[in-house]
């Protein structure tokens, strides 16, 4: 299952393993361990002393052998009609209705015995004409360096190979598997040895548990931000006394925006499944995405909301609010949706799901806020204009429009002209904003009163371009205490100049220390990775990696052999072999199992002369291999022609130092080099080449997604904000947020793999949407650069906060699991949020006070368009 999910689907390890199963298939009743690849029922047993020293002693042999026999002989399951019971002896896989007994138990146990006509060398043992490979059978050994014998290992492995056709026969194969689990798990004790296991299931296993942990840790997601949602949409009086306001406050518009997420995922699951696309595990994590996204814009359409004037009727206001969230709200749906389209350009099986499920999530999530979401606001507007209460609709005086009546009570005779300052803002924000106050005026034909009962509208003229706009928003003359302290605190604070600099300072050491971070990078992802910590797959993982060190082999194919009789011909093919033997992944030749060495081998012991004729190379040679003592493992190496012929062989060279990832990844690139520039048509293969591919490829993969990305976010900024330098702004801010993610997420032990990548393309959404809504509100506010700063931090900077700190309380729940795939998805988002909010809150305002605010203006014709 994870080289279904995470490798690579189209690429050279589908060649090479399809090269070797069609020349040597599995045969279920010829079948020898290690030497084919499409054994898909097994159970394998990594066997340590309790003690960690050598299992070659007596005792610990004795208690394997028992665990052994144990296995193959008591663990039985029953057939569908219960009228057989089943046992490995019926269900193994055998050579001539014989099972593999783990026989190298035996033989350790014996050598004492027969030390005199067994040699132990290591990792190629046995007798001159029978070779005996230990090298994956026994792992952490030290040798005698006088002799290169065996003298001490410390750890070993069972292999339990099942039959797997007809379907039938597979099901009970997989019965047995989990019936060995159940037994090494629940009942399995010894005084001396430790045992590690794992079936064809076990992985797959431990992803489908990674999943239960989302549905308790989702539930107590979605709690939590409803919580937090609903907690924030109850507005506050602040006069004529202090509490609720029951007509503005909109509980039930944040259960709308919630509901929308959860539409969102039933259609978007629906719908993938409906069309028969496979349901991978990971999505798992795309709930917590969605919840996200709906949140955030929610908060940022709640915000434009109550930013219109109530005095306007609702349609007014619904297109008052939709001309500015609608942009912002576009903005993150569509480069979700964007960013989410381009990872399904992957060759990874596993990223393409997530992405495609991902992908027409957001749309529905898009499409529903503005249907259902906009709708629901629109009653609920009414509800509000008919002064009704926001959660039983009972009708109530409407304080809103009575203290704004409150505000305007002059004679008509002595409306001044022009209002100064102190009328216009409260005393608090006064000297914060002094040169926007400069340019605001408000004429005695701009109030219009009407009777005590009907709205007042107030109408704002801004001298410098005859622009009209609403000035007694919802929030009157009494700015919310929030909005209060980022448009008058907060914002004039970030741009004082010795501020400013330190801002300056924080941002050079940042993304400093995120450039080392990146330059620091490490590829890879370990099998052991992809469960949680406590699943007994983790400690298989962990242990196998002793094998890794030393043993494992790789197999080498000559598809076009050599003529034998040719000595040039043999010469060449022996160069082919020490190419491969002398490398720093391989072992030498006392790793190399290949019938023509041995068969040289016996030439020798034979005192033959070495004759260039066809009786010596061709039928001598097929004579030996008849009747030498390895013939058995001599005939699944070779593949001949009905004349006889042979029409291709291989021969297996010891490999060592693939313990890490990233060796896997070097070793499979250098292999491959070297079976490219030999003659013979020679391919290669072993079990971590897909998995070396996907190491391959990650990392291009990732850099082509991300430049693709910024191109189309880029492209959609510019079209959704037609400011040129918005647009440039926005591109640097993805490429500092990304940088800073990437850098980061090294030092917090995330490597770059499947699961981080996933994670990096969800990342370039939300720093869109962190920087292009600050940037938006700037490029539609008035004023000098300064004074734009600190408009867009009232006008948008609690909705950025709400939005980040929202989607980092939804995911710190998923801090408590102890799986990888998690971790790295709370990780990363975790590391967006934060670092997407530094931006959108202190770097982009300080490095937009820099610029001139006419480099940032939207013409007048982009305006009336939008």
């Amino acid at each position: 299952m994870y080289r279904i999910i995470f490798a690579y689907t189209d690429f050279r390890w589908r060649q090479e393993l399809s090269v070797f199963s069609t020349l040597w298939p599995l045969n279920e009743n010829r079948f020898l361990p290690g030497k084919s690849f499409e054994t898909n029922r097994f159970v394998n047993v990594l066997v340590k002393a309790k003690d960690g020293g050598d299992i070659l002693r007596e005792n610990i042999l004795d208690e394997i052998e028992i665990l052994n026999q144990w296995i193959m002989n008591n663990i039985t399951i029953p057939t569908e009609d219960a009228k057989f019971i089943l046992s490995y002896q019926d269900l193994c896989l055998n050579y001539e209705w014989v099972c593999g007994g783990n026989e190298h138990i035996l033989m350790l146990r014996e050598r004492v015995r027969v030390g005199h006509f067994i040699d132990l060398t290591y990792p190629k043992g046995g007798s001159k004409d029978t070779p005996v490979y230990l090298g994956s059978s026994l792992g952490d050994v030290s040798l005698d360096e006088s002799n290169g014998t065996l003298k001490t290992a410390k750890i070993t492995q069972l292999f339990y190979f099942l039959k797997q056709e007809p379907e039938t026969i597979r099901r009970y194969s997989s019965d047995f598997s989990y019936a060995v689990e159940k037994f090494l798990l629940k009942r399995f004790e010894s005084d001396f040895i430790t045992i590690s296991f794992a079936h064809y299931q076990s992985l797959q296993d431990g992803l489908e548990e990674n999943a239960k942990h989302f549905k308790p840790n989702f539930i107590i997601s979605f709690v939590a931000l409803s919580i937090y949602a609903i907690a924030f949409s109850f507005v506050m009086h602040r006069k004529p006394r202090k509490g609720i306001d029951w007509i503005r406050s909109k509980p039930y518009v944040a259960c709308a925006g919630l509901i929308t997420t959860l539409l969102a995922l039933c259609s978007g699951f629906g719908a993938m499944l409906l069309f028969g696309v496979p349901y991978n595990v990971i999505n798992t994590i795309i709930p917590f995405l969605i919840i996200a996204i709906g949140i955030d814009d929610m908060f940022i359409m709640n915000a434009c909301w109550d930013r219109t004037d109530p005095s306007l009727t609702v349609p007014e206001r619904m297109s008052e609010m939709m001309a500015h969230a609608g942009v912002a709200v576009s903005i993150t749906n569509i480069t979700d949706i964007l960013s989410f389209a381009i990872g399904c350009i992957t060759e990874l099986p596993g990223i393409e799901l997530f992405c495609s499920y991902a992908c027409i999530t957001v749309t529905f999530c898009y499409v529903y806020q503005l249907t259902f979401f906009i709708g629901f606001l629109a009653l609920m507007g009414d509800i509000e204009k008919c002064g009704r209460h926001c959660l039983f609709f009972y009708p109530m005086a409407n304080p809103t429009v009575s203290s704004i009546k409150k505000t305007i009570e002059w004679p008509k005779t002595d409306l001044p002209e022009q209002l100064s300052p102190k009328q216009i803002f409260p005393p608090s924000c006064e000297e914060s904003q002094p040169k926007m106050v400069h340019n605001i005026s408000i004429t005695t034909q701009s109030l219009k009163m009407k009777h005590a009962q009907n709205d007042v509208l107030t109408t704002v003229s801004h001298k410098k371009n005859g622009v009209s706009k609403l000035a007694a928003k919802n929030d009157g003359e009494q700015l919310r205490m929030i909005r209060r302290f980022f448009s008058c605190t907060y914002g004039p604070f970030l741009l004082r100049s010795e501020i400013r600099a330190l801002v300056i300072l924080f941002y050079i050491l940042f993304i400093a220390f995120a450039i080392v971070g990146c330059l620091k990078f490490k590829e890879g992802l370990d099998p052991e990775k992809l469960v949680a910590n406590n699943h007994y797959i983790a400690a298989y993982f962990e242990d196998l990696k002793k094998f890794w060190v030393q043993g494992p082999q790789l197999h080498v194919a000559l598809l076009k052999p050599p003529n034998f009789a040719d000595p040039i011909q043999r010469e060449k093919m022996m160069a082919v072999v020490r190419a491969f033997e002398n490398t720093e992944y391989t072992l030498g030749r006392q790793g190399t199992v290949f019938f023509f060495l041995e068969y040289l081998n016996y030439l020798d012991q034979v005192n033959a002369e070495l004759e260039n004729t066809d009786r010596l190379w061709n039928h001598k040679l097929r004579t030996w291999l008849k009747f030498t003592g390895g013939s058995n493992q001599w005939a699944t190496d070779i593949k001949f022609n009905e004349d006889g012929s042979i029409q291709a062989f291989r021969f297996q060279v010891a490999l060592r130092n693939i313990v890490e990832p990233n060796d896997h990844k070097m070793a499979a690139k250098m292999l491959r080099a070297i079976a490219d520039r030999q003659p013979f048509h020679v391919q290669i293969y072993h079990e971590t080449f897909p998995f070396a591919d996907q190491y391959l490829i990650i990392m291009a993969a990732t850099v082509r997604n991300i430049l693709i990305s910024l191109v189309c976010m880029s492209t959609v900024a510019l079209l959704l904000i037609p400011s040129l330098s918005s647009s440039l702004l926005i591109l640097v801010s993805i490429i500092s947020i990304c940088t800073g993610v990437f850098g980061y997420m090294t030092f917090w032990d995330v490597n770059l793999d499947a699961v981080s990548m996933i994670s990096i393309i969800m990342s370039i959404g939300f720093a869109v949407d962190l920087s292009a809504h600050i940037t938006y509100a700037f490029v539609t506010s008035h004023g000098n650069s300064r004074e734009r700063v600190i408009m867009a931090l009232g006008t948008l900077g609690w909705p950025i906060f709400q939005g980040a700190t929202s989607t980092i309380a939804g995911i710190s729940i998923l801090y408590t699991v102890d799986a990888y795939i998690i971790q790295t998805f709370f990780k990363t988002i975790w590391l967006t949020m934060v670092i997407g909010l530094l931006h959108g809150l202190s770097f982009i305002p300080v490095a937009l006070s820099f610029f001139p605010a006419p480099r940032f203006q939207i013409s007048a014709d982009d305006m009336r368009s939008g």
